[in-house]
C-alpha cells in the first residue's frame, strides 16, 4: 500500500452554502394549529365581503406565479415554510394574506426568528422549508 493514501469518497460532492446567521425568518400562521396562512384561504374567502374576496383572489395568483415551490411532494405535517425578513415584498403580500384571513374570523400570527426553525430541506433566496424535530415522548 502506498504511503500516501487516497480519500476520494466526498469527490465531486457539491455541499449546500450555509446559511447566514444574521438572517430573520418570518411565518404567518394559525395562533393555535401548526399551519400557515395559505392553509387557510378557501376557509376564509366565503367568509370574506366581496372586496376582500377578490384581494384574497388576487394575491393568491400573484404567490402562485411569483412563489418557487421545492421539488416533489412534501410533508404537510412535518414542514414548515418560512420566508426571510429581507423578501419585503413576499412578506408584506403574506402579512396582508394574513390580515384578510383574521378578518373571517381565524387568528393568525406573526412569527419571527433569527435561529433556522428546523432541519433545512429546501430554500430559495426568498423562502424556506424546514423539516420540523418530532416532539420528545413524554411519560
Amino acid at each position: 500500500m502506498p504511503s500516501r493514501r487516497r480519500y476520494t469518497r466526498n469527490l465531486g460532492r457539491v455541499l449546500p452554502s450555509p446559511l447566514p446567521a444574521t438572517v430573520e425568518w418570518v411565518r404567518f400562521e394559525h395562533r393555535d394549529e401548526p399551519f400557515g396562512v395559505f392553509s387557510y384561504l378557501d376557509d376564509a374567502g366565503p367568509k370574506l365581503p366581496a372586496e376582500a374576496r377578490a384581494e384574497l383572489a388576487a394575491l393568491r395568483g400573484w404567490f402562485a406565479k411569483h412563489l418557487d415551490a421545492p421539488p416533489g411532494s412534501y410533508a404537510i405535517e412535518k414542514e414548515r415554510f418560512w420566508f426571510r425578513a429581507e423578501a419585503g415584498e413576499f412578506v408584506g403580500r403574506a402579512r396582508r394574506l394574513a390580515d384578510l384571513v383574521a378578518r373571517a374570523g381565524i387568528p393568525m400570527v406573526e412569527r419571527r426568528t433569527r435561529e433556522l426553525p428546523g432541519r433545512v430541506r429546501w430554500a430559495d433566496p426568498n423562502q424556506l422549508a424546514v423539516l420540523m424535530e418530532p416532539e420528545p415522548a413524554r411519560g
